[in-house]
């Protein structure tokens, strides 16, 4: 299962899904924060990295708001 970020139209209201990827909905998702239905897809970007050892990658940290 893939996670996805979505972002209300309506209220502002940032949030996660968790779907395959096959599955692709044509609707737009409903926002659990106001229950409007046109919450749009949010494309980020991911991190990696390594410690001075060069053995262990960095966890990224998720912000929202």
């Amino acid at each position: 299962m893939s996670v996805y970020e979505y972002k209300c139209t309506k209220c502002g209201e940032k949030f996660e899904i968790r779907h395959s990827i096959f599955i692709r909905s044509k609707d737009k998702e409903v926002c659990p924060n106001c229950g409007f239905n046109q919450a749009e897809r949010v494309y980020s970007s991911f991190c990696s990295g390594s410690n001075s050892e060069g053995s262990q990658a960095s966890t990224p940290t998720r912000h929202f708001g």
